[in-house]
């Protein structure tokens, strides 16, 4: 089964959930209410072979198993409040690399604002397996209580994206997948500045493409980006910006009136324009298309999609 279709089964029970489940299955994050206000909630995970090559350093194993999960509260413009961790450990895993890895992820927990409060542990049963370390992560909506969803474009918005993209895994399989910074000081800029005015976001998490074609799917809405625009890192091309992920940059909408007065950087990120928002239509079905050589593509396809057989 592939991730896509995973997503679409868990998402129709969402109708039996009941009334406090603000936000169900489908966005980074859900949201339930609680006494006096709501919580916010996500889980991620890291998997040797699938997010992380051998020998990654422990330490930035810990990193980026926290760190994507922040990502996720980012584009919620939360506040990163606890989590937890749960680690299947390889049997042979030295004492001293698990006593390493605590330490890492108490310190980036803490670093990032959303200290390790729990958790569960357990070792496999042969030698060899995977380590695996599944985060999850509660958070507090922004002070002024708006919660940014993935379904919030609207038709004339002007689309962005922070950062620049592409090329996060190197050669070796290090690089900038495990060092990004989450953009948890943006999100809440945005907010502040622009209100109500800010639309839709999301995390870029799969690939460029994939997650916009997310974004407008959930939202109704036809995005078109002009793939001249995208902002790539030094030596990557437009494909790459496209379909490589983990870059865990912001991709976000706002009013138009709003995009005329959206400075060049942020929180001191760089905030590109990259195309706009249209209703949906016969001739501009829902779902995100990119310009690229004199020609429109469907960039839902563009990106990672975890499953067999498919990419990480």
């Amino acid at each position: 089964m592939r991730e896509g279709d995973l997503h679409a089964l868990i998402a129709a029970a969402n109708a039996r959930l009941p009334k406090g489940v603000m936000i169900p299955p489908g966005d980074d994050m859900a949201q339930v209410a609680i006494a006096g206000g709501s919580v916010l909630i996500a889980c991620d995970q890291v998997i040797e072979g699938r997010h992380f090559v051998p020998n990654t350093p422990i330490e930035l194993i810990a990193r980026k198993a926290i760190a994507r999960n922040v990502s996720d509260v980012a584009a919620m413009a939360g506040r990163p409040l606890a989590c937890l961790c749960a680690a299947t450990l390889p049997s042979d895993l030295p004492e001293s690399a698990v006593r390493a890895l605590t330490a890492a992820l108490q310190r980036h927990a803490e670093d990032f604002g959303c200290p390790l409060v729990g958790g569960d542990t357990s070792w496999h049963g042969e030698p060899g397996h995977p380590l695996q370390l599944s985060i999850t992560i509660l958070a507090l909506p922004h002070a002024s209580g708006r919660v940014v969803r993935r379904d919030q474009a609207k038709d004339g918005d002007a689309v962005m994206v922070s950062g620049a993209l592409g090329g996060s895994f190197g050669a070796d399989g290090l690089g900038r997948h495990l060092r990004f910074e989450p953009r948890v000081r943006l999100a809440r800029e945005l907010v502040d500045r622009f209100g109500d005015e800010l639309g839709a976001m999301i995390d870029v998490s799969d690939g460029l493409g994939r997650d916009l074609d997310r974004m407008a799917c959930a939202s109704g809405v036809a995005i078109h980006i002009e793939g001249d625009r995208i902002p790539l890192h030094e030596g990557c091309s437009i494909d790459q910006a496209l379909r490589d992920g983990e870059d865990h940059e912001l991709a976000f909408t706002l009013r138009a009136d709003a995009a005329k007065g959206l400075p060049a950087t942020m929180a001191g990120v760089p905030l590109s324009v990259i195309g706009g928002v249209r209703a949906a239509s016969d001739v501009h079905p829902a779902g995100a298309r990119v310009f690229l050589a004199g020609a429109w593509h469907a960039m839902g396809s563009m990106g990672w999609e975890h499953g067999p057989s498919v990419g990480a």
